[in-house]
């Protein structure tokens, strides 16, 4: 739920708004986080995209306000749903803005389950967002699935950009499936498809050219478990950013590294000049699963860092 929904505008009738989308009388603009972001919502779809936080609304309606005002509200976000003459939706509408204008500072719009955290192993349909320079920051990252839209999973990533399907695989930057910044053409799909996705073409000529989307499971080689106090960074899921020494180089989304320097190292932090945790003498083309013994100075207390290749049985790559 966002909290700070608040309706700007209701259509009296049909017309054509942001993006050149022609949306239905009785639609209403709703704006929030703080009034940076906004979305159109049809009267269909009222009763799935908004609702009233009625245990508040004592404290948030004035003293002319009554239950009359908020059951009209309620009813109107239902009854929107069914087809009306152009006037009596218009009238709908209208009863709906008064009621609401008052009921949205506290109001909140339907969202998904929210996105679990990062560090648990259940997340097998996660997506992980890689882009060049220059590509929106917001859009990057790891997406987790939050629910369905046409039929066809919905993700969503911690800063609220989404992967959704409509007519085929689209991602925007926010929460809003009126729009889109990215896509995927070409034959539907169940499941997003790994690979290369274009900018739409409204997104902006000096926009990056494309993203790279690809399955969790296929990219997230490495997990780092077990380890507590101050270089617990080191845990979590690790993908290949490069390589040291020619070997590949891992890291995770809090920065920590897993680098080969002689023998296989890990660091809390990027930086390859120091490291908590090693495997002395593991020199092969890949991390090694299993313990990795603490550097000296954690003192002899320290526990080992737990390494597990994903897809694997506790066996190095």
């Amino acid at each position: 739920w966002v909290a700070d929904g608040l309706v700007v505008k209701v259509l009296q009738e049909r017309a054509t708004v942001d993006g050149g989308l022609s949306m239905p009388v009785g639609s209403v603009k709703v704006t929030y986080a703080n009034g940076d972001m906004a979305k159109w919502i049809p009267p269909e779809v009222f009763s799935k995209e908004l609702r009233a936080q009625r245990q508040c609304i004592c404290e948030g309606l004035e003293d002319h306000s009554s239950n009359a005002d908020v059951e009209d509200a309620g009813r109107a976000t239902l009854e929107s749903t069914a087809p009306k003459e152009t006037s009596i939706a218009a009238s709908k509408a209208s009863s709906f803005m008064r009621s609401f204008s008052r009921l949205m500072p506290i109001m909140g719009m339907v969202g998904e389950a929210s996105a679990p955290n990062a560090d648990v192993d259940d997340d097998e349909d996660a997506y992980i967002v890689s882009g060049a320079a220059g590509v929106a920051s917001s859009v990057l990252g790891r997406y987790f699935r939050v629910g369905e839209h046409n039929d066809r999973p919905k993700y969503r990533n911690e800063q609220g950009a989404v992967i959704y399907f409509d007519e085929h695989w689209k991602m925007n930057v926010k929460d809003d499936r009126l729009h889109w910044c990215f896509e995927l053409k070409g034959e539907p799909s169940e499941l997003p498809e790994s690979g290369a996705w274009s900018a739409y073409r409204f997104y902006g000529k000096d926009k990056s050219a494309s993203v790279q989307v690809a399955k969790a499971a296929d990219v997230e080689l490495l997990v780092v478990s077990g380890v507590e106090g101050p270089a617990r960074a080191v845990n979590g899921r690790y993908m290949e950013v490069g390589t040291h020494n020619d070997k590949p180089k891992y890291s995770n989304k809090n920065g920590a590294t897993i680098f080969f320097d002689g023998y296989w190292k890990m660091n809390d932090r990027s930086d390859v000049l120091a490291w908590r945790f090693s495997v002395k003498g593991a020199d092969g083309p890949q991390p090694p699963a299993g313990e990795w013994e603490a550097h000296w100075s954690y003192g002899k207390d320290q526990p080992p860092a737990q390494v597990t290749i994903r897809g694997g049985e506790g066996e190095s790559l």
